[in-house]
């Protein structure tokens, strides 16, 4: 009987690249063989915007982040391959119409969407299933450790959201020093295939995990702290024959601001025009389903902590934190009315946003809007939270995309000083392509209840207990 193999999620994604490539070659080459009548458009120019249709969707398949070692299973790898068709789709189909207007290749278009679909979704089953088979591999391990009582609920956390990709278990480090930690280290590194080490352990326990899982030749994470997360934007230079990590001074320029504000212009027209029906059937279900106004403003602060109304749907009940105060969301909290669940869930009571980006207020990406009673207090506590509003709020956000409602305000406020230190137009672009995809992910919507539910759940099932 052949051993069991540790599952190799960078391996596993190069495969799934290169499986999906294969798929889409012959599904061109056979749209260009059974279409060889190409009219006005010529062969030449048939041939090139069918190599375009295979480049536009192996490219949103990456931007999409498909091929992530982080990516979390078969459900979001075929909603990554159909937002990937239909935007490509949709590109060939525009240059179709507005430079050769052929019928013949847009009903093509539409049978290589569809086939690209079903074939790369097929062929992900087929690898996903097969690299979840116990009988063949095994999920690798992971390690957390950490230090301090913060940090201890950040290593649940962090265990029990891996738990479909790794057998993870974690360590409190707190009580554990010097040569101490050393043996520790080489005692328990062995038995695992990858190590997370957090923020908040002291330098001399840092460097002796790093090297001793460096040594053995493990995967490694590490959370960074706030002051590091400048670095991952460093280059190589060098001060005569010493290696050196360059960190350019990171502030938009001008330029960069107007660039931004004309994108947001262009986006949130564009936006409104598709989002007014939607819009007006909104309206008239909160009218008909909950006595109040249709709209909800409440203040936010914006860049230099300049004040303004943000516009949302109404979700709940008139006059809701009367009697309770500001307090974020919960769980089946009865203050929200039942086409309000729904609105939350889809994101959708946050499209009248569309008009705070056209006032200026706010643009299409930056960090989400915080209340000015939470800055004050988050300023107190988070490292260098007055940062992130070096730049506009946003609709949606680096923290949006990769976190959820539950993540810790210390961790969407990493992803907020990484977003500006790492500002792009190009970066802007990746972050609406990936909110498009969290719409149809339940994990992006799940409150903070929702996320210790689940833990539990998980945990009553477990053999292990710390």
């Amino acid at each position: 009987m052949s051993q069991i193999k540790v599952r190799n999620y960078q391996s596993e994604a190069r495969h799934e690249f290169l499986w999906n490539l294969i798929v889409c070659l012959p599904v061109l080459a056979a749209a260009m063989y059974l279409l060889p009548d190409s009219g006005s458009i010529g062969h030449r120019n048939m041939l090139a915007m069918f190599i375009a249709d295979g480049v536009l969707t192996m490219a949103f398949m990456y931007l999409l982040e498909k091929y992530s070692i982080t990516q979390s299973g078969l459900y979001e790898s075929i909603v990554i391959t159909v937002l990937s068709s239909i935007y490509t789709f949709v590109i060939v189909c525009a240059v179709n119409l507005f430079f050769f207007m052929q019928s013949e290749k847009l009903y093509a278009d539409i049978g290589v969407m569809a086939a690209k679909i079903i074939l790369i979704s097929l062929s992900d089953v087929i690898l996903h299933k097969s690299f979840e088979n116990e009988k063949w591999y095994h999920k690798p391990t992971l390690l957390i450790i950490g230090s301090t009582d913060n940090n201890f609920f950040r290593m649940k956390r962090i265990k029990y959201g891996v738990l479909e990709k790794y057998d993870a278990w974690y360590e409190n480090i707190c009580d554990i020093k010097g040569d101490e930690l050393k043996k520790f280290a080489q005692e328990k590194f062995l038995h695992y295939d990858a190590i997370c080490i957090l923020d908040g352990v002291e330098n001399d326990e840092y460097h002796i995990a790093v090297n001793i899982a460096t040594e053995y030749n493990k995967n490694l994470f590490i959370v960074p702290q706030m002051v590091d997360v400048g670095k991952t934007n460093a280059r190589i230079v060098r001060f005569d024959d010493v290696l050196t990590l360059y960190m350019p001074q990171k502030l938009l320029t001008a330029s960069d601001f107007f660039l931004k504000r004309a994108v947001d212009i262009a986006v949130a027209l564009v936006g409104f025009v598709l989002a007014c029906i939607p819009m007006a059937v909104i309206s008239i279900a909160i009218m008909l389903t909950s006595p109040g106004p249709v709209f909800y403003k409440q203040l936010r602060l914006t860049k230099d902590k300049k004040e303004f109304y943000i516009y949302k749907f109404r979700t709940m009940i008139p006059d809701a934190e009367k009697l309770s105060g500001p307090k974020f969301a919960e769980k089946d909290d009865p203050r929200i009315t039942p086409i309000g669940k729904f609105l939350r869930a889809c994101r959708l009571d946050e499209l009248p946003q569309i008009l705070n980006i056209l006032k200026g207020d706010m643009s299409v990406v930056g960090p989400r809007p915080e209340r000015p009673v939470f800055v004050q207090q988050f300023e107190q506590e988070i490292e260098n939270y007055d940062y992130r509003f070096a730049v506009k709020a946003g609709l949606t956000s680096l923290s949006h995309v990769y976190g959820r409602y539950s993540t810790y305000i210390h961790d969407r406020t990493y992803y907020d000083l990484f977003y500006i230190t790492h500002y792009s137009l190009f970066l802007d672009f990746k972050i609406i392509l990936l909110t498009t995809k969290t719409l149809f992910l339940k994990s992006a919507a799940e409150g903070e209840d929702d996320f210790k539910e689940k833990t539990v759940a998980q945990a009553t099932g477990e053999v292990k207990s710390n």
